[in-house]
């Protein structure tokens, strides 16, 4: 599977009952699709996965996988804390015009190594296609040492790709160079140009739904050795990613978009819309960005 240097995690847009907007979902995945990214991660972190339910996670890959009809990669996250509810969803999530699964470390649990093993040897038995694993321990209270890597990797030949959101980018440059055949990705838009300079793929993108032209021009830049023109494009981004993270993802790029037009609706409860100074200043910041480049 090619699955792209620059991987969109798209947010879930919700209508005004707090629904999932399937018709709303499928144009902003065309949208940023346009701009010249080659992949979606649909139900993420990005994308609220925590208060998604199952049906909503399925219909939402049902939709946007079939209007985009084979155009780029359609990665579906479908981890959790429990190893059972994942190798369900799972199971159903086969029928889907999907292209792969993006699978966390089990959050709250903390399981041992043993446990994970088990975790991704199970979800991989029920699976028919290659898996990315998500390691993001700011929200799973777990980080995968360079051993749990050795092990988890050589056990489970079909996580074919990693998406690693730690900031460790000595354990970043080893990853690369010993799993040559896994493509990994930065799970941090700031990190993305040292990343790939040491090896990584390419980039999974919160920034990427606001400006998709961007990102994908800077990673290939990035992964193209064209330093000079990168360093000065993640310059100019530098501000957006931050501005990104004020609060709580996905709460700032729901307000960005919305800013943009784009009517993606309040995230969920126990989330809430960005307050009104992060607001004004996100307003203020968004006037000197575009979705069709810089």
């Amino acid at each position: 599977m090619e699955w792209g240097k620059t991987l969109a995690a798209m947010v879930t847009p919700m209508d005004a009952g707090g629904g999932v907007d399937l018709e709303g979902a499928v144009g902003l995945a065309r949208d940023i699709m346009a701009q010249g990214v080659e992949g979606l991660v649909l139900s993420g972190t990005t994308g609220e996965a925590a208060t998604l339910s199952a049906e909503e996670k399925l219909a939402l890959a049902e939709a946007v996988g079939r209007a985009l009809g084979g155009q780029g990669q359609i990665i579906a996250g479908v981890g959790g804390c429990s190893t059972r509810e994942t190798v369900a969803l799972v199971r159903r999530m086969e029928e889907k015009p999907i292209q792969a699964y993006m699978v966390i470390t089990p959050y709250y649990n903390k399981p041992n190594r043993g446990g994970l093993i088990a975790h991704y040897q199970a979800v991989a038995q029920a699976s028919s296609r290659p898996l990315m694993l998500y390691n993001v321990p700011s929200r799973t209270g777990l980080d995968l040492s360079r051993e749990d890597y050795q092990v988890l990797l050589r056990a489970c030949p079909e996580i074919r790709a990693v998406k690693e959101a730690g900031a460790d980018l000595a354990k970043g440059a080893w990853l690369a160079d010993s799993f040559p055949e896994v493509g990994f990705y930065s799970g941090s838009d700031d990190l993305v140009l040292p990343l790939v300079a040491l090896g990584f793929r390419g980039v999974v993108s919160v920034a990427a739904n606001v400006v998709p032209a961007a990102m994908a021009q800077l990673t290939a830049w990035g992964c193209q050795g064209e330093g000079a023109r990168a360093r000065a494009l993640y310059n100019r981004l530098v501000p957006l990613f931050a501005a990104l993270f004020v609060e709580t993802n996905p709460v700032p790029v729901k307000a960005a978009l919305e800013l943009q037009g784009w009517p993606v609706g309040a995230p969920r409860l126990p989330l809430v819309r960005l307050s009104e100074e992060n607001r004004q200043n996100l307003a203020a910041l968004l006037q000197g960005y575009s979705r069709e480049g810089l």
